[in-house]
């Protein structure tokens, strides 16, 4: 604690990128101040502010009084429920954004469920019946064979959102190369000597009785290790795939009732407003609607429905160019639990 020549505190400002009090080393908002970035009602200043005031109105004498004090108001700052959060609070959120699979105290998931009807699932059966025990030959591109993408496509049901009418390679079927890249990702598949064939871990997951556990293996590494930028030509967005889990948690608390895709694409807007600074305006389309657009595409149609994980249905529009869905979650809460 500083002193003046006449003995009392000298006032201590605290800035986000001023090193923090705690002797760490790291800027303020890296240590100390990470957690109020999320959340935050009131403007950092004030926050800052208020941190401030609280340290000189303590009788803290030392180091370690004054980062016990900083402590306190951070954890009581960043438990509280955050309305932008659908009641979540800063640290909670926190915890979704970079820990969302391994956050018993958060959020669990059970084990033994499945989605009835998932065309992630479904694509993998039918690309390792395809490949079965002799392979199959890779392009000289590296892709699967066009054949087998064709026939895959001819035998997938006509649920697919956007069902491709013809296809000259398997990047133009974008569920099945997803599929295929993320099997690869999983260790599932591998391509060796010019040929795709299943691993002895896929060969093992292929049985019915694996089925939970397959949908486990796969979903974590989409989630994860995927980029879901990938498979649009949308801005890169990070914020809307490392929030999947806060996209979960508001269609369990949510998604009961059919409602409008925009209605989620607002509310993952509401808590991170930031995201339209990735955004940009254009003569065709405002930041906001290029953001409504991306995330409808990546969060709702290519990972909840993809997976299973909700029911989509289109809506009539005034022209053939306009695609608005409306989702459903009716399983939801079967297979993840949050404990907020």
């Amino acid at each position: 604690m500083n002193y003046g020549n006449d003995g009392k505190k000298i006032f201590m400002k605290i800035y986000r990128n001023t090193p923090c009090s705690c002797g760490s080393g790291k800027k303020y908002k890296r240590c100390c101040g990470a957690g109020t970035q999320l959340g935050d009602e009131l403007s950092q200043d004030s926050w800052a502010e208020q941190l401030t005031q609280a340290i000189n109105s303590s009788q803290a004498t030392s180091l370690d009084e004054l980062n016990a004090i900083i402590q306190h108001m951070n954890t009581k700052h960043n438990a509280r429920p955050i309305n932008e959060f659908l009641g979540l609070s800063p640290s909670q959120m926190s915890e979704m954004l970079y820990q969302p699979l391994e956050s018993p105290g958060l959020v669990t998931f059970n084990d033994t469920w499945f989605p009835e009807k998932s065309s992630a699932i479904d694509l993998f059966n039918a690309l390792a019946t395809s490949i079965g025990t002799d392979g199959a030959k890779a392009t000289s591109k590296g892709n699967l064979p066009i054949q087998l993408c064709r026939d895959i496509l001819a035998n997938t049901p006509e649920d697919l959102l956007m069902r491709p009418p013809r296809i000259r390679t398997e990047v133009e079927f974008d569920e099945l190369n997803t599929i295929r890249l993320v099997s690869e990702m999983a260790g599932l598949i591998q391509k060796h000597k010019g040929y795709f064939r299943l691993t002895e871990a896929g060969q093992a997951l292929t049985a019915p009785e694996h089925r939970a556990r397959l949908f486990r293996v796969l979903f974590n590494v989409y989630v994860s290790s995927f980029n879901w930028g990938y498979r649009d030509g949308y801005p890169d967005i990070e914020i809307i795939q490392t929030g999947w889990l806060f996209s979960l948690y508001c269609l369990s608390s949510l998604g009961l009732a059919w409602r409008p895709s925009r209605f989620y694409a607002e509310k993952f807007l509401e808590a991170f407003p930031q995201a339209l600074e990735e955004t940009s305006n254009n003569k065709f389309f405002s930041a906001e609607d290029k953001f409504y657009h991306c995330y409808i595409s990546r969060t709702l149609s290519r990972f909840a429905h993809f997976w299973g994980l909700v029911d989509m249905r289109m809506l009539a529009t005034p022209d053939q160019f306009t695609f608005e869905y409306e989702v459903q979650a009716p399983q939801l809460t079967n297979w993840i639990q949050f404990h907020a």
